[in-house]
């Protein structure tokens, strides 16, 4: 039990430690010590916001003027680009083939025509709307039996469909191809084509900003349909996509081109197709 003499000794403490705060306390603001101490803490933090403030400044000047120095560098590559190009694919023709969410319609349309810059023809853009494999049930069903497979070779669907494209883009008019209607009517193609029907080469848009992309399910297939073929090919990335594959196409042998949106991109691509295709 707690003595009555520990209650009162505790209580005075109290009562003691109180007193010589308010003491100390009103001596301090007394002499102004307290004050003056805050507001010297108040200017040093004014100061070092302002400090902020102008490293924050002078840091938005620097990257604006670097902004500007790369659109002007960006500007003059796309105006000097035809000219460092001109004649390496001449008298060739080339087949673009861009899987869903590789490429978007403006990079597609900046690549054919550097393409055609560098003199090369272009015998057909295709544009994958679907993954290969797996495919919807339905298309199994009905892709199985107009390519006569088994009802079990499910797996052997994305590459017959990967081997059905590369044909028809290696050979050209669909009017004479007897699966294209299916492709076209189950909406795994769209096709813009050209008055070449040749191709001596054909460029692949690889990556994707489909989380649910995986290169074995479309750009490999193709890849290796194109090489059954003998066709030349070579994929490309631009550096808009979310998902780069680079890694898995480079485990085939086929030459990668990086930031295919960019005159630099364009300019290694045509260096890179230009002897490929000099042997066809």
């Amino acid at each position: 039990m707690i003595s009555p003499r520990y209650h009162v000794a505790s209580t005075i403490a109290v009562f003691f430690a109180l007193g010589l705060g308010i003491f100390l306390g009103s001596i301090i603001v007394k002499d102004d010590t307290l004050v003056r101490h805050q507001q010297s803490l108040i200017d040093e933090i004014e100061s070092e916001f302002t400090l902020i403030r102008q490293d924050r400044e002078a840091l938005h000047q620097r990257l604006a003027a670097t902004e500007a120095q790369l659109k002007d560098s960006i500007e003059f590559a796309e105006t000097m680009l035809p000219r460092l190009v001109s004649h390496k694919l001449e008298g060739k023709s080339v087949a673009v083939v861009v899987p869903a969410n590789g490429l978007s319609r403006d990079e597609t349309e900046l690549l054919t025509a550097t393409l055609r810059d560098a003199g090369a023809s272009i015998s057909n853009v295709v544009h994958i709307s679907k993954r290969l494999q797996p495919v919807s049930p339905e298309d199994t069903e009905e892709l199985k039996n107009r390519f006569g497979l088994d009802k079990n070779s499910s797996g052997a669907v994305g590459q017959r469909l990967a081997d059905s494209i590369a044909w028809l883009v290696t050979y050209g008019d669909p009017s004479h191809f007897p699966e294209a209607d299916l492709l076209f009517y189950s909406e795994y193609l769209e096709m813009d084509s050209f008055d070449e029907a040749r191709c001596d080469a054909v460029i692949i848009a690889g990556g994707s900003n489909d989380p649910a992309h995986t290169p074995h399910n479309t750009d490999i297939l193709l890849i290796k349909a194109f090489q059954r073929l003998n066709v030349p090919a070579v994929i490309v990335e631009s550096q808009n996509v979310s998902f780069s594959f680079m890694d898995d196409y480079r485990l085939l042998g086929i030459p990668t081109i990086k930031q295919i949106n960019t005159p630099m991109g364009r300019l290694s691509l045509i260096e890179e197709l230009a002897p490929i295709v000099e042997g066809t």
